[in-house]
């Protein structure tokens, strides 16, 4: 290598240098060690000491031909290759390797001036290349690790939890990873700023979360938070796809690209613990007291044509996201109702919404939109109950019959000018078909169970299950009525006129009605 080569090759390397920006060459030196830097310009001095090897040992320093070889490699192609070493390795390191270990604080601080400075798109990037498998990782780790005691912080000898999490975060990368999630991922603003642009990052990290070990409420309600009052785009996408079938999102993610829902629901214990329901139910109720556009669309009249604009509304977000996340602690309980009451409130509050002056078709099945979310609110309870049956367990059973006796008894007590009484009977009556017809699944436990709560909800439909029985005369009128105009041909065939009989002595009765 001649000296003119070097220095072509030294110019061309600090010229691409200088046009990476300050932030970016920060980035790239923390894949390198201090020693590491300390090496490579070492290496351009030795580099230099081959070039001028030749010249030295002839005019100044004979004795350096004791390095010298008969027939060996010349000290200027011994500068050419090492000149090639230290140019690949760096590209190389930085292409498919990963930062030096000890650079892991000025990495953090890094990442921190990206937060403040609101570089988002350069920050996720980093995270979504270099960190969020390992974090996903870690925190599937974290998942599995021994149950912790709020008094181990005070032992001074090791705990099986700190054994464990050491063990865990030992290799680099999870390290790294653990460093990451506490102080960027969870970062307030960077949630704020970056989760509605890519919900799919933090969404793979929250797959993660297999316990309330990794769970992390916090960050989980404002990630979702951000991304329902965003109205976000990829969110109701992957709403509409899971809206397109009754499997498990579990099961449907195999074949479906639904990694929000995946990420919030499949893992139903940290589901739980995360309170992913939440910011959803929370933001639906605020909207539908003081959003007015949103209002305005739910007093228009039903029109088919328009149902696809109910998605940019919270109130139909809300409801497809909680069928489908109640939908699976049915299929793999963890234990809690994940508050599906909230349907109790946005029915009174879709109520209230109606006009008692309307020039709506009495006749309509969905005289307006705002029917039509109720009437969807219902059916997607009612399949709850009927989901359980299908799995022949009784998950969700009783909280959401409880949440039905609210429902039914607003739709009963609501002005006939907003709902008509054929709208109120046939949302009772879909409840009476539903206890005739489990009668014929005695061995199906989500049956019994159902029975035994809807006969509790028919006696006293607001309070189910507290107080003595309550029932307005509204609701007793609305009763009589459905009953009157029950199809009793299916429950009277090949002698089973008793679930009729059944139903009159243990229900119409204590009703007053038969």
């Amino acid at each position: 290598m001649q000296p003119s080569d070097f220095l072509t090759i030294l110019g061309l390397g600090l010229a691409i240098w200088s046009f990476i920006p300050q932030k970016e060459r920060n980035f790239i030196m923390l894949f390198f060690s201090k020693t590491e830097i300390i090496i490579f310009f070492a290496s351009l001095l030795y580099i230099l000491f081959l070039m001028s090897f030749d010249w030295l040992k002839e005019n100044w320093f004979g004795w350096l031909s004791v390095f010298t070889v008969n027939n060996g490699i010349p000290a200027a192609i011994w500068a050419f290759i090492i000149a090639l070493i230290i140019i690949t390795l760096p590209i190389l390191k930085v292409s498919f390797g990963y930062f030096s270990k000890s650079r892991l604080d000025e990495l953090l601080k890094l990442y921190k001036v990206l937060i403040n400075a609101n570089d988002i798109d350069l920050l996720a990037g980093y995270i979504e290349k270099y960190h969020i498998n390992d974090i996903y990782t870690y925190l599937k780790g974290k998942s599995n690790l021994p149950e912790y005691d709020f008094r181990e912080r005070y032992e001074t000898q090791e705990t099986p939890y700190r054994k464990a999490f050491k063990k865990l975060t030992k290799p680099q990368r999870i390290e790294f990873a653990y460093w990451i999630y506490e102080t960027v991922l969870t970062n307030d603003e960077f949630i704020k700023n970056a989760a509605n642009k890519y919900p799919e990052l933090f969404a793979k990290a929250f797959s993660g979360m297999e316990s309330k070990k990794a769970s992390d409420k916090d960050v989980v309600q404002l990630y979702i938070e951000t991304i329902f009052e965003n109205k976000n785009q990829k969110l109701i996408k992957e709403l509409k796809i899971a809206d397109q079938s009754s499997d498990s999102l579990a099961s449907r993610s195999q074949y479906n690209d639904m990694p929000i829902l995946s990420g919030l629901f499949v893992n139903t214990v940290a589901a739980a613990d995360n309170y992913v329901w939440y910011p959803v139910g929370e933001g639906a109720v605020k909207s539908l007291k003081y959003d007015e556009e949103q209002k305005d669309f739910l007093r228009k009249e039903h029109d088919e044509k328009l149902e696809p604009e109910l998605w940019n509304h919270k109130v139909w977000i809300a409801t497809v996201y909680f069928n489908y996340m109640v939908r699976e602690t049915i299929y793999n309980d963890p234990g809690w109702h994940m508050w599906l009451f909230y349907f109790r409130h946005t029915v009174d509050y879709l109520i209230d919404i109606i006009p008692e002056e309307n020039n709506y078709n009495p006749d309509a099945e969905y005289p307006s939109f705002a029917h039509f979310v109720i009437y969807r609110q219902f059916d997607a309870m009612i399949d709850w109950i009927e989901l359980a049956k299908d799995q022949e367990n009784d998950h969700r059973v009783i909280d959401t019959i409880r949440c039905l006796g609210w429902c039914i008894n607003s739709v009963c007590q609501a002005d006939e000018r907003k709902l008509s009484r054929a709208f109120k009977k046939s949302q009772l009556e879909r409840l009476v078909s539903l206890y005739c017809e489990y009668a014929y699944h005695p061995d199906n436990v989500a049956c019994t169970t159902a029975r035994e709560w809807l006969t509790k909800l028919f006696l006293s439909p607001k309070g189910v299950d507290f107080g003595p029985p309550e029932f307005t005369n509204e609701y007793r009128d609305i009763m009589a009525e459905v009953w009157d105009d029950f199809d009793r041909i299916p429950f009277t065939a090949h002698g089973n006129g008793d679930i009729l009989e059944e139903f009159e002595t243990n229900i119409l009765l204590p009703l007053g009605i038969a």
